[in-house]
């Protein structure tokens, strides 16, 4: 499937199971904010992240926020572009320490690490301090989705934005888990369990 048809899977059943998620959602991203937020974070975005965008622009950030992903959010593209440059700022002196962010920016994507790096594209938020990320570094799963934690260290998700609203989607039309998260709904709002 594509990331735009595997969206539309999740939003069809949001509409019929969890009404308000939906409504939640921003509509999609200006084309010319969406080149700005590549330029601004010097990275080549994979396509996929600009189909990501072309589907939405994030959601209300005041509840409820619309948790279309596992136990996130998703951004919009200035809160992208927020985000990753305060990431970037607030991680760069510990990159330094592992390595330097030129070293760690070479490995593969999708390789384990314990900092925040410059080839992360944040995508998803929490509300607890962890995002979502499309990892931007080379190798084959350049592209990848990973997942960043607050006290540090980001691992690997997804192969791509794609792959992961087919789990997400999948999840929610069988009743299984994403990622060992199970959709919850409570008063037409979709919400994510860790059980």
């Amino acid at each position: 499937m594509s990331v735009e048809a595997n969206w539309a899977r999740i939003i069809r059943w949001c509409e019929q199971h969890a009404p308000t998620t939906p409504t939640r959602l921003l509509p999609p991203a200006d084309l010319e904010a969406v080149r700005a937020a590549e330029s601004a974070t010097g990275q080549t975005w994979p396509e996929q992240l600009h189909q990501w965008f072309a589907l939405h622009n994030g959601g209300y950030r005041e509840y409820p926020v619309p948790l279309v992903l596992p136990s996130n959010e998703p951004l919009s593209v200035a809160d992208a572009v927020e985000t990753y440059a305060r990431l970037t700022r607030l991680w760069e002196d510990y990159a330094d320490d592992l390595g330097g962010v030129e070293a760690l920016m070479a490995e593969a994507a999708g390789s384990e690490i314990e900092t925040y790096l410059p080839a992360f594209i944040p995508i998803g938020d929490t509300g607890r301090g962890d995002y979502l990320a499309v990892d931007t570094r080379g190798g084959d799963r350049s592209g990848c989705v990973v997942e960043f934690f607050n006290e540090g260290g980001a691992t690997f998700r997804w192969d791509s934005i794609d792959a992961m609203l087919d789990c997400t989607a999948s999840a929610l039309e069988q009743g299984t888990d994403c990622a060992g998260w199970v959709a919850v709904i409570e008063d037409g709002v979709l919400r994510w369990d860790f059980p």
